[in-house]
C-alpha cells in the first residue's frame, strides 16, 4: 500500500504496474483508490499526478464512505442522516405531549416528534414508517414533475403513478398503463430516478426489452447505460 499526504489527510492507494499500459489511470470505489501505470512511470510523476487530482479522490472516498455508513440501519436517534433524492439530511428528534407522533422537513433537517414515554430502542419502529410515508407523498409530486419531459417525448403518459413497497423490483409498468415504483428509488440522485421513470415509461410503447425498446429509451435518455450501470453498483446502499 503506498500513499501520499495531502494538507492534513493520508491518501493510500494501490499501485499496479503494467507493461502494456502507455498512460496512468486512477479510479476509487468502495475499495479505496487504485493507479495503474506504465512500468517506466517513476513514483514522483504518480505521486504529482495524484496530487492534482487529490480533491476529486477525497470527494470519491466520501461518497463512498457515505454509501457505506446508508447501508447500516439505522435506530432513527436525533444526529443520524436520512437519505433523499441523493442527499443526506440530519434527523432531529424531539419529545412531545402529544400522543400523535410526526415527521417533516424543516430548514434542511428532518424533524420528528414522538411522545415522552417513546425509549430510544423503540424510535425506529415509531419514525421509520413516518420517514417512509413522508417520501411517499413527496415523491408522488416529484414524479409528476419529473415525468413531463419524457411523456412530451414519448407522446404517452401513464393512467396512475403508484409508489409502494416492492422488494424485488425499483418500478414496473403494467398491462393497464399504470407505472408502479419502489420507495426506496427516491433515496437514490434526481437522474437514477429520471432513468427509472424513463424505463418504466417506455414500456407503455414496448413491453418487452427488444431493440425497439432501447433505441426508444436512448432517445430519452442518451446515457441511461451509465444510470442503469450506477443503479447495477449502488442499488443495494438504498436503504435506511
Amino acid at each position: 500500500m503506498h500513499w501520499i499526504k495531502f494538507g492534513n489527510h493520508i491518501i493510500e492507494y494501490n499501485l499496479k504496474r503494467s507493461n502494456r499500459r502507455k498512460t496512468m489511470s486512477i479510479s476509487v470505489d468502495q475499495h479505496g483508490v487504485s493507479v495503474i501505470s506504465p512500468s517506466v512511470t517513476g513514483i514522483e510523476k504518480i505521486e504529482a499526478t495524484l496530487y492534482k487530482k487529490a480533491v476529486w479522490i477525497k470527494k470519491q472516498l466520501a461518497d463512498f464512505e457515505e454509501m457505506n455508513t446508508s447501508m447500516i440501519q439505522r435506530s432513527f436517534l436525533s444526529g443520524e442522516k436520512l437519505p433523499y433524492l441523493g442527499r443526506y439530511y440530519r434527523l432531529k428528534v424531539g419529545k412531545t405531549n402529544n400522543i400523535n407522533p410526526n415527521f417533516r422537513f424543516y430548514q434542511g433537517s428532518f424533524l420528528a416528534e414522538i411522545p415522552y414515554e417513546i425509549t430510544q430502542e423503540q424510535q425506529r419502529d415509531i419514525i421509520y414508517p413516518l420517514y417512509i410515508e413522508w417520501i411517499k407523498v413527496r415523491a408522488h409530486e416529484f414524479t409528476k414533475n419529473r415525468l413531463k419531459r419524457f411523456t412530451l417525448k414519448l407522446q404517452q403518459e401513464p393512467n396512475k403513478i403508484v409508489i409502494k413497497e416492492q422488494k424485488q423490483r425499483w418500478g414496473s409498468c403494467t398491462a393497464s398503463g399504470n407505472i408502479l415504483l419502489n420507495w426506496r428509488i427516491f433515496l437514490a440522485p434526481t437522474s437514477i430516478v429520471d432513468y427509472v421513470l424513463a424505463h418504466e415509461l417506455v414500456h407503455l410503447k414496448h413491453m418487452d426489452h427488444s431493440k425497439e425498446y432501447w433505441n426508444t429509451l436512448q432517445m430519452l435518455l442518451p446515457d441511461y447505460e451509465k444510470r442503469k450501470e450506477w443503479l447495477k453498483v449502488n442499488g443495494r446502499t438504498l436503504n435506511v
